[in-house]
């Protein structure tokens, strides 16, 4: 797997690349379903939160294999933290140990940044992705609640390999 760095140029992109996963991930999950999901796209991945997150310092890269994008992550350090903001994955690609070899990516370049713990949200009904975070030691600190629904925050203190 290869990362493929992205500019504020990329936003609009990036966003129509994730739209389709994002909204079928989302849809059953979230109250108002697939009409919701779509509501909300632009706050979560629209092309002006996206470069919203990079003029944050934040950094988008896709996930390239065989020269074919199959996903996008995002990440930035908010004071000793890392904060994990995407790891989305083509639907074909999961379970595949992509996401893993992703999460562990970020976790390094927490690392290398030195942060002291990586954080991230995740929909409370998101129950593979939960689980997914769990086995790396990521447990809940606490929670946003939104007008329809609420997530979790996450975090995991990050240790020298």
């Amino acid at each position: 797997m290869e990362l493929i760095y992205l500019t504020e140029s990329d936003a609009d992109e990036a966003s129509a690349f994730v739209h389709d996963m994002w909204v079928d991930t989302y849809a059953p999950i979230v109250k108002g379903g697939r009409q919701h999901a779509e509501d909300i796209f632009d706050d979560w991945v629209g092309p002006r939160k996206i470069v919203s997150d990079m003029r944050r310092g934040h950094f988008f890269a896709y996930l390239v294999i065989d020269g074919k994008n199959i996903g996008l992550i995002s990440a930035g350090k908010e004071e000793d933290d890392l904060e994990i903001s995407k790891i989305y994955i083509l639907p074909e690609y999961r379970g595949s140990g992509i996401g893993r070899e992703a999460l562990e990516f970020l976790l390094d370049k927490g690392r290398e940044l030195g942060c002291k713990r990586a954080h991230l949200e995740v929909n409370h009904d998101n129950a593979s992705a939960i689980g997914f975070y769990e086995r790396f030691g990521f447990r809940p600190v606490s929670k946003n609640v939104y007008e329809h629904s609420y997530t979790l925050i996450m975090a995991v203190e990050l240790r020298p390999p």
